[in-house]
């Protein structure tokens, strides 16, 4: 009777959740306006206090298509399965932003573009009055850029270089960056070069007593429950309310003006949650029960696991220490796993997704990889009281798994001898009793770093004894995969015959990879089939006309032994889908040579 709960929990709101999200009015209207009118705005404010879910739910659902041409958000936060050695200019920031404003193209389209060449090639909108609409572009989490790796700092420095590039080049741009406050210091530097002095900044704070009223009441109006009288009032006045111990042991309390949304969130979302189905007016003594931030999130938390552990088979001690080794660093900050094959981390994909669907992970996906973290900040403090009682019951000797994600860590740092010394550790220590999918996905990893190196003996040994495990546990896609890494990695060292093997027996593999269907092409070109290239790259192009190293590569073959006119054609839509593509040496000299041939002064 009671339906589904109106309050999200720890998760941000999405612009679909619209009519829920309450106790912002005054604030969407004003970045709505700021943004609108700024070249650049800066949204900040403390982790939680619900920056993106004012932007997703107050703001851009008040932007109508009229008003501007509204960009996905996006975040620059990086993580990619596809070979960096076959996209030699790849700007792991840059490919990360447009591969959110272009969900639609693959990573390879993408690769080596700028932030204002992908911008010129999007279509303009005008008004009736003629006048091309604004160009609204939000960067969530931007503190990213600045707490990654420090080996990352140029491609930094080149991502904001390239960002301030596009908002001069692109006048109808209007960038919005949200970022946390302990972060503004950092990017204070560069605020004049992306803003061009017209830049505004804006504060998110946490609620008002009266709005955090209307965040808590207003959502039940579509429901058949409400409070009783007071029962609300005293829900927030409990919210403001902290408990705080001295220095000298003594706990006192004391009354904010604000509270926290996420804290908001939480204990309405537990208290809906553990209300009995026939309740429909919310009391004191509901409140009481069920009110508290912590039990409820650690309530959570435990209640969350015992299901997804039972659901999968799984020892409940495994799914904590798992939680906590993987998704909390030594730093106690949230930390980060991407999707594999078959597992996530050393826990079968189908146990991450299930406490994805119980809202204690979310998921990301960027530039083709599935990443995995905690929810919220919030979470952490639960999972490591949920783990204390099985403490006592850790493996102290690190698993093949562990040794495997300790050499994918290693390698996220550059350090790459590191990671062949802990993925050798995987397959060393698992002996012939470990889990043949983990010694798998550890032989494709080491091949990948024989590759890196050029020890292409080495790795083609690695790569095969990848592909016989995959096979072995019958994982046709798997096999595909590593045979398409093994070929892109001798195709960018032109080893084309060598290439050309795997990268075919990969498209069988994996009939739906149009990218992969492009290297065979480029392959069959460099051993001089342009025939059986420009085959691959019709039927490319037949499933995605708009890919654009597919138009360069079919017109580069075409200018030399076919049709000038479509040669050129190819090579103008390529341009007109990345500007940047006129820039390269080989497309600039066919240009030219086609004209020549065509007439064209």
């Amino acid at each position: 009777m009671a339906g589904i709960s109106p309050f999200i929990g720890l998760r941000y709101y999405e612009t679909e959740d619209r009519d829920l999200f309450y106790g912002r009015d005054q604030e969407s209207q004003k970045v709505c306006a700021l943004w609108l009118s700024s070249r650049l705005l800066v949204l900040y404010g403390q982790s939680g206090v619900g920056k993106t879910s004012l932007m997703r739910a107050g703001v851009i659902p008040r932007i109508g298509t009229r008003d501007a041409d509204v960009l996905p958000v996006s975040r620059v936060s990086q993580g990619s399965a596809f070979p960096t050695a076959v996209v030699p200019h790849h700007n792991p920031y840059t490919f990360a932003l447009l591969s959110a404003w272009s969900q639609a193209s693959s990573p390879a389209s993408l690769a080596g573009m700028t932030i204002s060449a992908f911008l010129r090639s999007l279509p303009e909108t005008i008004d009736r009055y003629d006048t091309p609409l604004p160009m609204l572009a939000a960067i969530d989490q931007f503190e990213e850029l600045f707490s990654d790796l420090p080996h990352r700092r140029s491609y930094r420095e080149e991502f904001v270089r390239q960002l301030a590039e596009a908002v001069e080049a692109v006048p109808r741009l209007r960038l919005l960056i949200s970022i946390r406050e302990d972060f503004i210091a950092q990017l204070l530097p560069y605020e004049t070069t992306l803003g061009l002095h017209d830049r505004a900044r804006f504060s998110v704070r946490p609620l008002r007593r009266e709005a955090a009223l209307e965040a808590v009441t207003r959502p039940l109006r579509s429901t058949r429950r409400h409070f009783a009288p007071g029962v609300a009032e005293r829900l927030v006045d409990d919210l403001r309310t902290m408990t705080i111990t001295t220095s000298l042991g003594e706990v006192r309390e004391t009354v904010t003006d604000t509270v926290e949304p996420v804290h908001l969130q939480v204990v309405c979302s537990a208290l809906w949650d553990a209300l009995p189905e026939q309740v429909q007016e919310i009391s004191f003594l509901h409140l009481r029960d069920h009110g508290n931030i912590e039990r409820a999130l650690t309530d959570f938390c435990t209640r969350s696991v015992a299901e997804v552990a039972a659901q999968h088979g799984v020892p409940e001690p495994e799914v904590w220490d798992w939680l906590t080794r993987v998704f909390i660093t030594d730093l106690g900050t949230r930390g980060t796993v991407y999707e594999g094959i078959s597992t996530t981390g050393d826990m079968p994909n189908a146990v991450a997704r299930a406490l994805e669907e119980r809202h204690i992970l979310k998921t990301e996906e960027r530039t083709g990889s599935l990443w995995y973290e905690l929810l919220h900040d919030r979470l952490i403090d639960p999972v490591r009281r949920g783990n204390r009682p099985w403490s006592v019951q850790t493996v102290p000797k690190p698993s093949p798994a562990v040794y495997l994600r300790t050499a994918e860590g290693a390698l996220a740092d550059g350090d790459l001898g590191l990671a062949e010394e802990y993925a050798g550790d995987a397959i060393e220590f698992g002996g012939d009793s470990a889990d043949p999918r983990t010694r798998a996905e550890a032989e494709a990893f080491l091949g990948r770093l024989a590759a890196m190196q050029g020890r292409f003996d080495e790795a083609e040994g690695r790569f095969r004894a990848a592909a016989a495990l995959f096979d072995m546990l019958g994982d046709a896609t798997a096999v595909g995969r590593v045979q398409a890494t093994h070929g892109r990695f001798l195709l960018a060292a032109r080893r084309s015959s060598a290439a050309l093997v795997e990268l075919t027996a990969a498209s069988s593999r994996l009939p739906g990879d149009v990218d992969l269907w492009v290297d065979v092409a480029r392959a069959y070109r460099t051993v001089g089939d342009n025939h059986a290239a420009t085959a691959f790259l019709n039927i490319a192009l037949t499933i995605l006309p708009v890919h654009v190293d597919a138009l360069v590569l079919r017109g580069l073959i075409t200018a030399r032994s076919g049709d000038p006119a479509a040669a050129l054609e190819d090579l103008a839509n390529a341009i007109r889908l990345r500007p940047a593509t006129a820039e390269d040496a080989e497309v600039a000299a066919t240009l030219e040579h086609l004209r020549f041939r065509l007439g064209d002064s």
